[in-house]
């Protein structure tokens, strides 16, 4: 007998996983096919050397929408998910070559305080940009970012540059240096320059919300993200709602006949491709999938695409063991170099945040740098790594002697950071095939950052299926 559902619903991250429980409580018949062997997606954690490495710090938005965002915590009060986790420590700045201690990202109440810690900031980093009468042309812009109605903030400012959103309101150079800076932190765009030219400002409001606005917080699942959300999350939607979840299954191809979706074909080792059909499917897959999901790509969508393909970036991703000979102070960190403005370096000193997920007298770091194309091809894996470990030592003296395993340095150079770039985005309904919808990284409307934000994409496009209108409001 042919199987036939309302909704598939390919990729179970977080918004996958959110988008089918909706549907599903919807009493849409919904399937979630997972190419790995456990749901998360990328939130899965890296068993090795005793160690559980989680290099993932899910963020909430607390205070919109009754304490839970529009993203993954709201969901999953509404799914019922048996979900326990501790609040994450303040980030922590540090600045290269100044010989200065962490800066703590504060939580500020007003306007005021906020614009105020963002000249301290500037203080410790380039002190001579702070000039008279700072305060009186920065506090306005603070004001509007902390101020502006949430929905209307991720929608408008996704798209919008850093540049071009300072630009349209100050030409002060000091102020330039303050959100290239930190934009190049809270988007994750590392590099000032492409964060002058192309981080969202947007997606780096939101963070600076959740940092600086005390608007929200990063949380440490317990006892890890795959198996403290995740795990709960999909199986409260399959308990309570009836949605079906199938792991390992390789999607190779979203079926489209007469313009319209009639399911997807499922790739097996030595045999003809499973076809299961359905009237929607709902990709919630990274979008660099989208290459290989279709004989011939919706042209809207390739035309999206273009270019994200021409604007690269490199990163690099490092984890290393350590003895307990040296403390560790803090637990996420950003590292800036004070001269360019760039955020070289980020990372959490995991043994703080989760020890139950480190040996007994052990300590684990898990970093990232990311680099312009042009700094990357220079200096290569190994330069990079090079540069990581001399930023530690100054940061952590004795670092470098306390190692007791690092993993070899993994990192490529990707397409433009596209998720956190104001390059335009894809629309989550497709204009082209009907029956076709897209959630997850790079989409839009999404309400939020990372985790919260790519989850709140999965309500976006479960409402928009539902036929309700409100894409915020209760579910």
């Amino acid at each position: 007998m042919e199987e036939k559902f309302e909704n598939i619903v390919v990729g179970a991250g977080f918004a996958g996983l959110v988008c089918s429980g909706y549907l599903a409580r919807g009493g849409q018949k919904t399937l979630l096919l997972e190419k790995g062997p456990v749901v998360g997606g990328r939130a899965a954690a890296h068993s090795f050397n005793g160690y559980n490495v989680v290099m993932h710090l899910p963020l909430i938005m607390t205070t919109v929408n009754n304490g839970g965002g529009y993203g993954w915590a709201n969901a999953a009060k509404d799914f019922g998910a048996n979900i326990r986790y501790h609040s994450s420590r303040e980030p922590r700045l540090y600045f290269k070559g100044l010989k200065k201690t962490f800066m703590t990202i504060p939580k500020c109440l007003t306007t005021d305080a906020a614009t105020d810690w963002m000249i301290e900031f500037l203080a410790k980093a380039r002190p001579d940009l702070v000039k008279d009468n700072l305060k009186q042309e920065l506090r306005p812009l603070v004001h509007e970012i902390l101020t502006k109605p949430f929905n209307e903030m991720c929608r408008e400012w996704d798209q919008v540059s850093v540049k071009e959103w300072v630009e349209a309101r100050s030409s002060n150079p000091s102020i330039k240096y303050l959100f290239t800076s930190l934009w190049a932190g809270c988007a994750w765009t590392g590099d000032a320059n492409f964060t002058w030219e192309r981080g969202s400002m947007g997606k780096g409001a939101v963070m600076f919300r959740i940092w600086i606005g005390g608007q929200g917080l990063m949380s440490v699942a317990i006892p890890d993200v795959q198996k403290g959300i995740c795990e709960p999350i999909a199986n409260a939607i399959t308990g309570n709602f009836g949605c079906e979840i199938r792991t390992s299954q390789n999607v190779s191809e979203v079926l489209i006949k007469n313009g319209k979706t009639i399911g997807v074909a499922i790739k097996h080792k030595g045999k003809s491709d499973e076809i299961i059909k359905a009237r929607r499917v709902i990709l919630a897959t990274t979008w660099l999938d989208y290459f290989n999901l279709f004989k011939i790509m919706p042209a809207s969508l390739a035309d999206t695409l273009r270019l994200p393909m021409n604007q690269k970036m490199g990163g690099v991703f490092l984890i290393t063991g350590l003895n307990d000979s040296i403390p560790l102070d803090g637990a996420f960190f950003l590292a800036y170099d004070p001269k360019t403005g760039s955020s070289v370096q980020g990372g959490c000193a995991q043994n703080i945040e989760q020890p139950w997920n480190v040996p007994a007298g052990k300590q684990l770091v898990w970093s990232y740098s990311i680099r312009s194309e042009e700094e990357f091809n220079r200096l290569g894996l190994e330069g990079i790594t090079a540069e990581m470990n001399e930023n530690f030592e100054e940061i952590y003296p004795g670092f470098k002697k306390a190692i007791e395993f690092q993993t070899p340095p993994k990192g490529a150079i990707h397409p433009s950071h596209y998720e956190f770039s104001s390059l335009h985005k894809i629309g989550q309904k497709s204009p082209d095939v009907e029956g076709l919808y897209f959630c997850g990284e790079a989409t839009w409307p999404m309400y939020g950052q990372i985790t919260d934000g790519t989850a709140s994409t999965g309500v976006s496009v479960a409402k928009m299926i539902l036929g309700l209108d409100n894409p915020l409001g209760g579910i």
